[in-house]
């Protein structure tokens, strides 16, 4: 390939690559840690691919779409290829401000043929993607599927409907002032029988603009498939998954980021030692393969049977620096380890945490990140080694065995987190090698009365040569485990899964150089479960995810569709949508709610707040339930600091009115109350201090008056707050005030 030098390590994406198309907890539990891709650039002169040919390309792709932008404008990247795929890439994109906006393109092309493999595009106007929309999800599935068409040998690739869907019915908040896409993922097929682990999914906001698409597919040009004629009847198979079928009682984490409270279900899962049978041989496949041996769970097993004394208890900021220039020392005259800071804080369990900043300087650049450690007992429980990036190893060596680099990790733990490892047991599914970043990945389940904690864990990375990569401490505290003995018999549970279990049929690519055979496979899907879960006290079915149901309508004369649209984006809770009254009065607090989820992300509002967070009003401290969202509404400049704030207190239209015109920053044009000429009728009623405010909501529409009165003391009820709430995310996209309070 010539010459070389390494850009980088980047994390493939798995939110298509991992295989759907096989239950989610088997996929979890036997499909490999994301692999790091390296990627490699390619000297210039091992390539005749310059700017005009991708820019000619693109056009070909996209007729007229991209007129606007010069050939100036655009910027063509370094062309590499990975450590895991050889294909040349070559990277084109654009960034312009239009309008006052940003409008930006990044393209990826492939190959000699220069075959579109990614992009992603903002548009310069997506006013028409905001709510109401302009095109349904039907309207844009047609506009995928022939955005598809263009696209190079996809003839054979069929929509997944399990896995369209839009942003109704999502299960996280999203700042309505973003445009509302619909996502589309289309598998490729072999006779048929579709490709687990690749996809292509295709992004169309609601005024219809494809705007992004991600492929993660291989070329079929070599690949060799079994005979679907030869494959086992699927009863045959089903009959050998039952005879075998065994249940795990485990817990399973459930942790709110909204409220930031974490509890614990206790549930029932099968045992997660196959995720899928060989539909011509009938062999169990697993993480190292295929094997004619039935699956067998591993068993809890301590890595500790007494609790260690800690590290180094009460660690102090003296200690913590010695610690991390020892920790993260490097052999290199070229490479300085420079200690940037190291900042105390308080983590969602309370204990005191010490983040440490640190940098390798190479002289003319450098890198950086942090990594953490616990005051309390000077453990490190968090951290990822840079230092791979930058030192080359010997790639002919060979790594050690998977059992000496579990030792290795447990030693590791041992040394570095001893206080925590007698609640961990050894891992209860395999492990494989990852080729491609020479790592071993570990996952230690934390035990509960003697049972596996589901997302409650430590983490560790072994490099080849056996030293530590990684290290991450998951330990959430919980005040309330179910009892186990409240569990229903495993055999009922057993029972459960045996009926609600089916198969899908699909091809599977093992790993491997130069691997090209797809093998035939059964994967096992139980009842549509997401989780392939359900609750061992009540015997149901656990769907922990939204099921696809969209939520029902809520019904009023002048705000339906506001208030249904807010319910299925999670901005508005109603328990019972159908009896919901929407003309009554809301409170300040459920009022600042609902704000501040339609213009912020969920993780904006945690509980926990930032870093730097200092409590803003006397009665709402860090245990209240709208803690995050009030100091939220603070950072978004709705609120400023006080004493008190009355969450109970009824919210007034002239208070409405102000909330909504700080929102957009123009506060201070509304503190000028004499320049406005307020023409309602009951104008008098209006206290001055709100004049302005008032002023300007009802001018930008934000507020309607009512028979040419503004009624200003009036209670605000949903239907008005839905109303307004929607025309305000408008009104932040049109201002580009989105985002201003960071």
């Amino acid at each position: 390939m010539g010459k070389f030098k390494k850009l980088g390590i980047i994390l493939t994406s798995t939110a298509f690559s991992v295989s759907v198309l096989s239950p989610m907890a088997q996929a979890s539990a036997n499909v490999k840690e994301p692999q790091e891709r390296v990627a490699i650039q390619v000297a210039s002169t091992e390539t005749k691919v310059t700017k005009s040919m991708l820019i000619k390309q693109l056009n070909t792709l996209f007729p007229d779409k991209f007129n606007f932008v010069t050939e100036k404008d655009f910027s063509m990247g370094e062309a590499h290829y990975f450590n895991d795929d050889k294909t040349i890439r070559y990277d084109l994109s654009f960034h312009k401000m239009i309008n006052s906006k940003d409008v930006f393109g990044s393209f990826t092309f492939k190959g000699e043929d220069l075959e579109l493999e990614n992009f992603y595009y903002q548009p310069v106007n997506i006013a028409d993607a905001l709510y109401p929309v302009k095109y349904s999800e039907g309207d844009a599935k047609k506009i995928a599927q022939d955005f598809l068409k263009k696209l190079p040998n996809t003839a054979n690739y069929k929509l997944r409907e399990d896995s369209s869907f839009g942003d109704f019915g999502v299960s996280f908040s999203r700042p309505l002032s973003e445009p509302i896409t619909y996502s589309f993922t289309y598998s490729p097929t072999h006779n048929g029988v579709p490709l687990s682990n690749e996809s292509i999914n295709i992004a169309v906001l609601a005024n219809g603009e494809v705007t992004s698409m991600y492929r993660n597919t291989e070329s079929a040009s070599k690949a060799t498939f079994d005979n679907l004629e030869q494959k086992k009847n699927e009863s045959d198979i089903l009959a050998q998954v039952r005879e075998n079928l065994s249940v795990d009682l485990r817990y399973m984490v459930d942790y709110n980021y909204q409220t930031g409270e974490a509890g614990a279900k206790l549930v029932y899962m099968p045992s997660t030692s196959f995720n899928s049978v060989h539909a011509i041989n009938g062999q169990w496949q697993s993480m190292n393969g295929f094997t004619s041996q039935a699956p067998k769970a591993k068993g809890v097993e301590k890595l500790a049977s007494q609790p260690l004394a800690p590290r180094k208890k009460d660690i102090t900021v003296a200690e913590v620096e010695e610690l991390a220039k020892s920790f993260l020392k490097v052999d290199s005259d070229k490479v300085k380890l420079q200690i940037d800071s190291v900042n105390e804080r308080e983590n969602e369990n309370g204990e005191t945490i010490y983040d440490v900043n640190y940098m390798y300087d190479f002289g003319n650049h450098g890198t950086g990140s942090s990594f953490e450690v616990n005051k309390a007992t000077g453990e490190i429980i968090n951290y990822w080694d840079m230092r791979g990036d930058f030192t080359e190893t010997d790639a002919k060596v060979e790594p050690i065995s998977k059992d000496a680099a579990l030792a290795k990790a447990i030693d590791y733990l041992k040394e570095w987190a001893p206080s925590y490892i007698h609640n961990y047991s050894k891992p209860l599914e395999d492990t494989v090698y990852d080729k491609y970043s020479k790592q071993y990945y570990f996952s230690f389940p934390r035990i509960v009365n003697g049972i596996a904690v589901e997302g409650d864990e430590i983490s560790v990375s072994i490099s080849a040569d056996g030293k530590l990569s990684a290290l991450h401490v998951n330990n959430r505290k919980i005040d309330n485990w179910p009892s186990v003995n409240k569990a229903i018999p495993a055999d009922k549970a057993k029972a459960t899964f045996s009926e609600g279990l089916k198969l899908e049929l699909q091809y599977a690519k093992q790993d491997g150089e130069d691997n090209h055979h797809y093998d035939l496979v059964y994967a096992p899907v139980y009842s549509g479960s997401l989780f392939n879960s359900i609750d061992a006290i009540t015997g149901e079915w656990l769907q922990k995810m939204d099921d696809g149901k969209e939520k029902p309508a809520i019904s009023h004369p002048t705000a339906g569709g506001e208030l249904t649209y807010l319910l299925r984006q999670n901005v508005l809770e109603v328990k019972d949508p159908a009896n919901f009254n929407a003309d009554t009065a809301v409170t300040k607090g459920e009022s600042l709610k609902i704000l501040v989820k339609s213009l912020s992300y969920g993780y904006d509002f945690g509980p926990y707040g930032r870093d730097n967070d200092k409590q803003s009003f006397n009665n709402i401290d860090k245990k209240h339930p709208l803690y995050g969202i009030v100091e939220q509404a603070v950072r978004m400049g709705i609120l400023q600091p006080a004493d008190q704030f009355a969450v109970d207190t009824t919210l007034t239209r002239q208070e409405l009115a102000e909330w909504l015109v700080r929102v957009l920053n123009l506060e201070n044009a509304a503190k000028h109350s004499d320049i406005y000429k307020l023409n309602f009728t009951d104008a008098s009623s209006i206290d001055p201090a709100y004049a302005g405010y008032v002023a300007l909501a009802s001018a930008m529409g934000l507020i309607d008056g009512q028979q040419n009165k503004f009624n200003a003391t009036e209670k605000v009820t949903y239907a008005d707050l839905a109303v307004s709430t929607v025309r305000l995310a408008k009104a932040v996209y049109e201002n580009n005030s989105g985002r201003n309070y960071y």
